[in-house]
């Protein structure tokens, strides 16, 4: 399995953990938080370093230091904070990065306003003043210690006068070998770090929201897969076997002509021509239960009514449609419904049914109603899958069915 995040390294395999980039990484990942601190704490420095010497001009000093830091922390807040996302990629997967808002109504004050009292640009001044500060020593300390001293044990002893070689080489390897552990000080303390910055940048609410919103859509594409292959199943049965099916019934019509109608051959070939057209008409239902070409060419609609014409019960189809929507939404739309009706043909044979519905507010709503006795078990298994597949696409199912009827299965699904 591949490890993907620094923690999962050290975690699952740390006897592994040196021959791998995973080192590197940590270190380049507190470089790079210690980069921007030092570029501002240098600024800072050189201040105080330049600074005029009068005495009226220093007291001016602390203030316009103070201000000079806000206005560095603040100016500098969308910069930081999208190279704070990238470095965790270093250490991690990134965490998302936050959507852009919309423009939105009400005039650039409006706009100004929601902006102000979002959180997600105070977490980004929260990072900032963070990195600048808490973040930055901490960097400093755990490199100076897991590299720092090391080195510093290693150049006292490579010149060391009075040593012997047998005294001064064990020692300096010593001093080396330290190096070692600190990339493991190192990588434990920027798995704390990521953890941290993630923490402000990103917040839990966010990443589940951000992991649903993937989720849901993995299912919609999925499902737009599945509607793809059941059309080219479709194409495939109704263009290659359907056809052959037909050409052979065809032929052996034609072969029954040239046969005496009371010869054994004759009753064989109709036996055969009556197997042909029972296979041809369960490969018809069956190629109309994967995908109706009608739905395809000529939309929900249509489809429904040639459903509604092979229903055994009454069923009248009353939908305002605007015109073609969505093919995954029409493919959705159809199969609930035919599941409605076949669950009204079961529980209520021979009851009228209607089905009213259109596109209000952005999303296709139907209602299924059947005057039947009523009294459906609303989680049903069968309604159940329903809800499942609607869900697919964001869909709601909802059924209203009390004792005496009569039963009405609404579903929402919407357009985009």
């Amino acid at each position: 399995m591949p490890v993907r995040t620094l923690r999962a390294a050290i975690t699952l395999a740390p006897h592994l953990f040196l021959l791998s980039a995973w080192p590197w990484r940590a270190l380049a990942y507190l470089l790079s938080g210690v980069a921007a601190g030092s570029l501002l704490f240098g600024t800072a420095q050189a201040l105080v370093v330049y600074w005029p010497e009068p005495a009226q001009e220093r007291r001016l000093f602390g203030p316009l230091l103070g201000m000079l830091f806000l206005g560095a922390v603040v100016g500098s807040t969308p910069l930081v904070a999208r190279w704070g996302r990238w470095c965790e990629g270093l250490v991690g997967e990134g965490p998302e990065a936050p959507q852009r808002e919309g423009r939105g109504a009400g005039g650039p004050w409006a706009r100004a306003r929601v902006r102000l009292f979002s959180p997600r640009p105070w977490r980004d001044v929260g990072y900032t003043v963070l990195s600048f500060s808490a973040l930055y020593v901490l960097d400093m300390a755990v490199l100076l210690l897991a590299l720092g001293a090391p080195l510093r044990g290693v150049l006292s002893f490579w010149n060391a006068e009075g040593l012997r070689v047998f005294e001064w080489v064990p020692t300096v390897i010593a001093w080396g070998s330290l190096w070692l552990v600190g990339l493991y000080l190192v990588a434990a303390w920027a798995s704390a770090r990521s953890e941290i910055a993630r923490a402000v940048l990103s917040p839990r609410e966010e990443r589940l929201v951000a992991e649903l919103r993937a989720v849901t859509d993995s299912r919609a594409a999925l499902a737009e897969a599945f509607d793809e292959e059941r059309c080219r199943i479709e194409r495939d049965l109704h263009d290659g076997a359907q056809q052959r099916l037909a050409a052979v019934n065809a032929s052996l019509g034609l072969a029954r002509l040239d046969l005496a109608p009371d010869s054994p051959a004759a009753a064989a070939v109709r036996q055969a021509q009556e197997q042909v057209t029972a296979a041809l008409s369960e490969l018809r239902d069956l190629v109309r239960g994967i995908h109706p070409r009608v739905l395809t060419e000529r939309g929900l609609r249509a489809a429904l009514l040639d459903v509604a014409a092979r229903t055994g019960s009454p069923v009248e189809i009353d939908l305002d449609l605007p015109g073609r929507l969505p093919g995954a939404v029409e493919s959705t739309a159809y199969f609930v419904v035919c599941e409605a009706l076949a669950n009204a043909a079961k529980h209520a044979p021979g009851a009228p049914v209607r089905v009213r519905g259109g596109v209000r507010d952005g999303a296709l709503r139907v209602a299924v109603t059947d005057e039947g006795p009523g009294g459906v078990n609303p989680d049903g298994g069968g309604l159940n899958g329903l809800r499942h597949r609607l869900a697919v696409l964001r869909g709601e199912l909802s059924v209203d069915s009390p004792e005496g009827g009569p039963t009405t299965v609404r579903l929402e699904i919407p357009e985009e």
